[in-house]
């Protein structure tokens, strides 16, 4: 019986994507399988989301799309167990768990796929078995296959970056080999969104919004943009989703230009009380007022002498130094004034609004030479800066390490060390404001994990 209700639900669930996909190229709808993707890439866990990033690469978001798949088929599945208005029943509270049976979205794919679940049909045995099966193989690879075919086509379309300012990086003197580049190359850089298929905006067609309570106030487009007076910053971005052993973490030259300079504070009436910065993809998140118009806050149009590439959020992104880099908000459209708490997408989930960035360190290499070992890595503590790295050596004493002048106060910091022979060593830092990396792990949610840096010796 179970196996007949698998068997007619993922039939019925074919049918209906079959139209439901027709109905995104002709129409636009959204797409369930990506709404439910992009749901369950939220909620995997941090270290299973790194693991599947770093070995699956660009087909990591259309895998997640086939749990979009999975979670529909189940729906169907479980529907087919039933006959009538009960299976009507089944399917509809499956479908209000999104967005909701009847809607036009939601039609697109409820209406045909509960259809052909209520055609009666003999039960597939032998080549009949065989064919359904490979049918479902075959959806299921369209389904991934349709995803990534579709990132590929817009990043052939996305604008290329062009040289907006003159940029090199700047010479490596400090620890050459032993500790990471000062500045990231942006094919380096880390990039993450929430986004199956991350979006490509057409400049020509794009404009930032700024409203106030939902009115409109002021509409920029991007060559506008480019003429207000920019400034350049290195910034260090740090991922929330961090592991204590994974480095999502990148530092670069961003150039742009500070809130005050596209709105007058003036103009801004009383009772607002935060920023929302709104991505074309939905993702977005908030600013206390005071931060967002403050001299660290920045709308970033550039990184390492170019205009934004797609990955990185052109044509506007913000930059937060402060904060993880949930906040950073790509794709910028829209600049919301807000008279209540906005909650953003990661706040949605759990997540505190406010993301400070935890003492963090990273060791590059830790190699023996000799009787001796040498170390080098990289701290990071978002605005705050970093005042003082130790290392030690199998838990034994701290010692100072030779700490490199950061590039600016929002960057990471790299430093040296030579120490004792030993299996294991171990790196903290104190932030500008006295406060020493965790010695013990705290949870990645809902504000990021802290805790100790560890690795072991290699030869």
């Amino acid at each position: 019986m179970i196996r007949r209700a698998v068997e007619r639900g993922s039939l019925a669930t074919a049918i209906g994507l079959a139209v439901h996909y027709a109905a995104f190229y002709l129409v636009g709808v959204p797409l369930w399988t990506e709404v439910i993707g992009e749901w369950i890439m939220a909620r995997t866990p941090n270290s299973l989301s790194v693991w599947l990033l770093a070995n699956l690469g660009a087909g990591a978001k259309p895998f997640a799309m086939t749990g979009g798949l999975a979670a529909l088929g189940f729906v169907m599945s479980a529907g087919a167990l039933f006959t009538g208005w009960r299976s009507m029943a089944v399917v509809a509270l499956g479908a209000v768990g999104y967005w909701g049976l009847f809607g036009y979205v939601g039609m697109s794919f409820w209406l045909p796929a509960f259809l052909a679940l209520q055609v009666r049909t003999a039960a597939p045995v032998g080549g009949r078995r065989v064919a359904l099966q490979a049918l479902m193989g075959g959806v299921t690879v369209a389904v991934a296959g349709e995803s990534y075919w579709r990132d590929e086509r817009l990043a052939r379309r996305a604008v290329k970056p062009v040289a907006l300012w003159p940029f090199s990086t700047p010479v490596e003197t400090f620890g050459a080999g032993w500790v990471r580049r000062a500045v990231t190359q942006i094919g380096q850089h880390y990039t993450m969104s929430k986004n199956s298929v991350d979006p490509a905006i057409d400049p020509a067609a794009w404009s930032l919004k700024i409203t106030v309570d939902g009115r409109e106030i002021a509409s920029l487009r991007y060559a506008q943009l480019l003429q207000i007076q920019r400034r350049q910053r290195y910034v260090t971005l740090r991922c929330v989703s961090n592991t204590l052993k994974s480095d999502l973490m990148g530092t670069a030259e961003w150039s742009g230009f500070l809130l005050q300079q596209i709105v007058d504070r003036a103009r801004i009436p009383l009772g607002i009380k935060e920023v929302a910065f709104i991505g074309v993809d939905g993702h977005g998140d908030s600013l206390p007022l005071e931060y967002a118009f403050s001299d660290e806050v920045m709308l970033a149009v550039g990184m390492n002498g170019e205009t934004l590439n797609r990955a990185h959020g052109f044509p506007l992104r913000l930059l937060c130094p402060r904060y993880y880099g949930f906040k950073h908000v790509k794709w910028l459209g829209e600049i919301a004034f807000v008279t209540k708490p906005y909650f953003g997408t990661w706040p949605k989930m759990g997540y505190t609004k406010e993301p400070l960035v935890k003492i963090a360190s990273f060791i590059d290499k830790a190699r023996r030479e000799g009787n001796r070992i040498r170390i080098g890595g990289v701290s990071y503590a978002g605005g705050r800066g970093i005042r003082a790295v130790e290392v030690r050596i199998d838990g034994g004493k701290w010692k100072s390490a030779t700490m490199e002048d950061p590039l600016s106060p929002y960057t990471w910091t790299r430093w040296i060390a030579e120490l004792e022979s030993g299996s294991s060593v171990e790196a903290r830092a104190q932030d500008g404001e006295g406060a020493w990396q965790l010695d013990t792990e705290t949870p990645l949610f809902p504000s990021g994990v802290g805790g100790p840096t560890f690795r072991k010796v290699s030869n």
